[in-house]
């Protein structure tokens, strides 16, 4: 009696050793499964966040797009493109040194990604670097020949030398342009008249900023130009609406002078379009008039 109980014992122990290996082995691969599914629920979750990041952007919501990148990017952090529209996002915004980051990030992760050295280009190029500027986009041409956006910003590169600008007349130098002659509108933040090489003829409010906003204005519309020349669309810029986070800005150019008038963002568009072409034309008139004496001398 006693041998048989402990040959019963023994095999019921034996079999409850295999069941508590089965049950182990059977939560091993639960527990596999369950990590695959996550991460792949994770990936899918972040690729769903960057679209509608996407969507965001292309509607021009730019803040809420870039909240939803953030987002994504806690779940995803070595997303490249996650990192790639982070950098456009914070471009659009004027973050220029998140956008930097961003895509030195990409590079980290990708060296030689043709959208990541075309962002930094554009940014070497609006700070005035077109030596560090036509490297990246060399770089990102050979990478990727066929990208039409990255010979442009090498045709802008390449045209800025032979657009700079002509001595200006001592005559624009020596007079100032009375405002009151201008008839500037009430709703205006921000009034600029300057010539193709930056050069102020005429800014209400004038402050520190002034030369540098000028310097901006003209090369936008210089770049502009570039692009439209390329596209057949004309050899120069007339007309361009910036939107920003606060205001709106109209320009006026002719391939001379560049006129630019500021607005809060709720202003009609149709409203300041006129007020740009009414002071427009009169700011061309004032120049006239200033060079007219010069001629009959």
């Amino acid at each position: 009696m006693v041998k048989g109980a402990t040959a019963q014992t023994s095999l019921a122990v034996a079999e409850r050793g295999e069941e508590l290996e089965g049950l182990r082995k059977a939560s091993m691969i639960l527990a596999r499964i369950w990590h695959t599914v996550r991460g792949e629920r994770r990936f899918r979750t972040s690729v769903q966040v960057f679209r509608r990041a996407t969507r965001f952007r292309d509607e021009g919501r730019f803040e809420e797009a870039a909240a939803l990148v953030a987002r994504g990017l806690l779940l995803d952090r070595d997303n490249v493109v996650g990192h790639l529209l982070a950098g456009s996002l914070h471009a659009m915004l004027r973050e220029m040194g998140k956008a930097r980051t961003s895509f030195e990030r990409v590079l980290a992760l990708e060296p030689t990604h043709p959208r990541a050295l075309l962002g930094l280009a554009r940014i070497a190029l609006e700070e005035g670097d077109t030596g560090a500027c036509t490297d990246l986009v060399t770089r990102a041409l050979a990478r990727y020949p066929d990208f039409p956006e990255a010979q442009a910003v090498l045709d802008v590169v390449r045209s800025l030398p032979a657009s700079a600008a002509p001595k200006r007349p001592r005559s624009l130098e020596q007079s100032a342009i009375r405002a009151d002659r201008l008839r500037l509108p009430a709703e205006s933040r921000e009034t600029l008249l300057a010539r193709a090489d930056a050069t102020v003829i005429f800014a209400q409010p004038r402050g520190l900023l002034t030369e540098e906003v000028a310097a901006r204005a003209t090369k936008l519309a210089r770049i502009a130009s570039v692009m439209l020349a390329r596209a057949g669309l004309g050899d120069s810029l007339n007309h361009a609406v910036i939107e920003g986070a606060a205001e709106t800005t109209y320009l006026r150019a002719d391939g001379e002078t560049v006129l630019t008038l500021s607005f809060s963002g709720d202003a009609k568009v149709a409203t300041a379009l006129a007020h740009l072409e009414r002071v427009w034309v009169n700011c061309r008139s004032e120049l006239a008039r200033q060079a007219a004496p010069n001629r009959v001398a």
